[in-house]
């Protein structure tokens, strides 16, 4: 009887194994990050990805179910201690301790009818935050040449949306500076387009519209 028994605990367990998704590993040098996809559709991320910073420091580790994140989400600093942690499968914060500048600052929430600045319990936040934008400054910032010939540098002002479930839009620029900067900066800020996380009010992901300022300078 012990015999069957184990037969058919073998026989429950190949059929999972043998309608797996076969997946090919991809490592894109360019944005230091590697991840899997489906192996008859090379565009779907499935599996375990990760992020690393310029200097190859974990930054982000996480999971894609079919092209959709899935799972815990976590983030790390230079030193690899945990950050933020973000269930998606959930749609919740696990760990976020925001500094207390970043918890007093309203927001304006988008198609909220009451136009007051309104304060989150949790702001949107970039994935990987200021760790990854710097290392994607590092590997991707390209100073304008019209800005360089002419000596122009400013902060640009980058406002764009992200919405409940953390996809961004209606990108534009307050107090453009020209001369190739504001382009630059909008191209800049899309290239994380997709490590947003949404702000919260009581546990709720809301649309909230955020201003991201990036520092042109010329030494």
């Amino acid at each position: 009887m012990k015999k069957i028994i184990q037969i058919a605990v073998l026989f429950t367990f190949f059929p999972a194994i043998l309608i797996g998704q076969k997946l090919n590993k991809i490592t894109n040098s360019e944005k230091n990050e590697t991840y899997f996809v489906l192996k008859n559709n090379q565009s779907v991320k499935h599996g375990e990805y990760k992020k690393f910073s310029y200097d190859n420091v974990l930054l982000i580790k996480g999971f894609y179910k079919n092209g959709i994140k899935d799972s815990i989400w976590e983030c790390y600093d230079q030193k690899g201690k945990i950050t933020l942690s973000y269930d998606f499968s959930n749609n919740k914060v696990l760990l976020f301790n925001p500094s207390n500048k970043i918890k007093d600052k309203k927001y304006s929430i988008v198609n909220n009818m009451n136009q007051a600045d309104t304060k989150l319990s949790y702001p949107p936040v970039l994935l990987g935050g200021d760790e990854l934008f710097l290392s994607e400054l590092l590997l991707n910032f390209f100073y304008p040449p019209q800005a360089l010939e002419n000596g122009i540098s400013g902060k640009v002002y980058i406002v764009f949306t992200v919405d409940k479930f953390g996809k961004t839009s209606n990108y534009h620029i307050d107090k453009p500076l020209g001369y190739g900067l504001d382009e630059e900066a909008i191209r800049i800020i899309k290239s994380v387009e997709d490590f947003w996380l949404p702000g919260f009010i009581n546990d709720q992901p809301v649309d909230v519209e955020v201003v991201f300022p990036i520092n042109f300078q010329l030494h």
